[in-house]
């Protein structure tokens, strides 16, 4: 299971990301499979019919993370329409959903890997599963910067504090 950013090594810190989280884990085949279907479609990126300079990667077995480096090339809307249809495709084929943004990923006190709607995150909390400096994952970075500094974050300074009452 893959856990670092070492792919994006070469794209600056503004390059556009995009964080996708799966409904479930993924078995280290299917995450290779998605690792596989990803990187081949940001291979063969393109916006406006210039090539892309884009890349892709799977992160512990839940995550597609995507980054475009638009110095070169940005992304107009027909692209990230393509990325979008990509991404359904994907779905489809290994029986996931990549678009629901209501789940909330964190890691648990064994440093484990759990999700919980955001219909629950407050009886998660109350319940002692989430803690204020849990680490949860903060799925709308948009910049390389931003999966950096802000992705991996305590609850309270997440999106999710607001679903928690603290004594």
């Amino acid at each position: 299971m893959k856990t670092t950013l070492d792919t994006f090594n070469t794209f600056p810190q503004h390059a556009r990301t995009w964080a996708y989280q799966s409904s479930r884990d993924l078995s280290d085949a299917e995450a290779a499979e998605l690792r596989t279907l990803a990187r081949t479609f940001t291979n063969e990126w393109h916006s406006h019919g210039a090539p892309l300079k884009a890349a892709a990667d799977v992160l512990y077995n839940r995550f597609l993370i995507m980054m475009v480096d638009e110095d070169a090339n940005a992304a107009g809307g027909c692209s990230i329409d393509s990325s979008v249809q990509q991404i359904r495709s994907i779905q489809q084929k290994l029986n996931i959903d990549l678009l629901n943004r209501m789940n909330l990923a964190y890691l648990n006190s064994d440093n484990e890997l759990e999700t919980v709607h955001a219909s629950k995150i407050a009886d998660a909390f109350e319940h002692g599963a989430l803690t204020e400096e849990t680490t949860v994952f903060n799925n709308m970075v948009t910049s390389k910067t931003e999966l950096e500094t802000n992705w991996r974050i305590s609850l309270v300074k997440s999106w999710a504090a607001t679903r928690i009452t603290v004594a």
